[in-house]
């Protein structure tokens, strides 16, 4: 086994977390997979790095030293990363975007190209918030647009910045023959016996649906499960199926979309990004241009 940067970023990890649950739940690792890569950076180093006991893992003697070279070679090479970075940006007019869903998308790239025309736009979209905060952590990208719903946990590492855009509340796309679409809007109560499309991402967004849905008595009954840029409306056209989606997005022919009475939390939009980076000073006037965008959008 060779010593790679990665492997001093996961000790740093269990470090700071005081307890391999938590640092694997941070690392987005299993916990045996996290204990196996431990002792074979053990082995690698010729003793124990972490002390553990009931109350977690401390670094041992050997785990302090392996840390402080660790601090040093990480901060070293998120300098040179961070040098490179600029000098490329500075030189080559681009800018790295991330996403995952998010209404507000097109919006963003309309304001790019209207604020910075000759600015080449480079995306990289995943499922995952975690995935994407990642990469904007790494600096592989310099800003992302990031959905998140209040009503779980809100991942938001340290050491970005957050500018946010608009809370929307999410509403139900259904069949336009269904009898809830001559409604102006639906509760979770008259949705209780439907049929459900999830979402499979790896952010738990089926355990999502479950979250939403628990607080008016019932489970939802699931009987699609798509990617999150699967064929949805196809399938609430096929058979009536009612998917939970954003706020804001037109209609496809053959369905309606209905807000939801009574939900207590929303989809919010935000922005982040390295304070530090190159584009860091744009950040703020990118969402105030997309509040506005979005409010013309809406109407208001």
């Amino acid at each position: 086994m060779q010593l790679e940067l990665h492997h001093l970023r996961t000790l740093q990890a269990v470090a700071a977390a005081g307890s391999l649950n938590r640092a694997a739940e941070q690392l987005c690792l299993p916990q045996p997979a996290l204990s196996r890569q431990l002792r074979r950076l053990e082995d690698l180093f010729g003793g124990s790095l972490f002390d553990r006991d009931h109350n977690g893992v401390r670094p041992t003697a050997l785990g302090r030293v392996v840390l402080h070279h660790a601090a040093g070679i990480v901060d070293d090479c998120a300098a040179i990363h961070d040098d490179l970075t600029r000098h490329r940006d500075r030189h080559t007019g681009t800018i790295r975007l991330g996403w995952t869903a998010s209404c507000v998308a097109d919006l963003l790239l309309d304001e790019l190209r209207r604020r910075f025309p000759a600015t080449r736009i480079e995306t990289l979209v995943d499922d995952s918030v975690r995935q994407v905060t990642t990469w904007l952590l790494n600096g592989e990208l310099d800003v992302a647009l990031v959905n998140e719903a209040t009503n779980g946990p809100v991942h938001r590492p340290d050491g970005l910045a957050v500018q946010h855009i608009v809370d929307e509340r999410p509403q139900m796309l259904i069949r336009g023959d269904h009898p809830l679409a001559r409604r102006p809007a639906v509760t979770m109560a008259e949705l209780r016996d439907e049929r459900w499309i999830a979402i499979a991402g790896s952010d738990g967004c089926i355990a999502f649906l479950h979250r939403v849905c628990r607080p008016f008595g019932f489970a939802p009954a699931i009987v699609h499960h798509l990617p999150l840029h699967g064929p949805h409306e196809d399938i609430v056209r096929h058979d009536g199926s009612v998917l939970l989606t954003q706020g804001w997005r037109p209609s496809p022919p053959g369905t309606v979309r209905r807000p939801i009475a009574g939900l207590p939390w929303v989809s919010r939009h935000v922005l982040m990004y390295r304070p530090e980076g190159h584009w860091a000073q744009h950040i703020p006037h990118f969402a105030r241009a997309l509040r506005e965008a979005h409010k013309a959008r809406m109407g208001g």
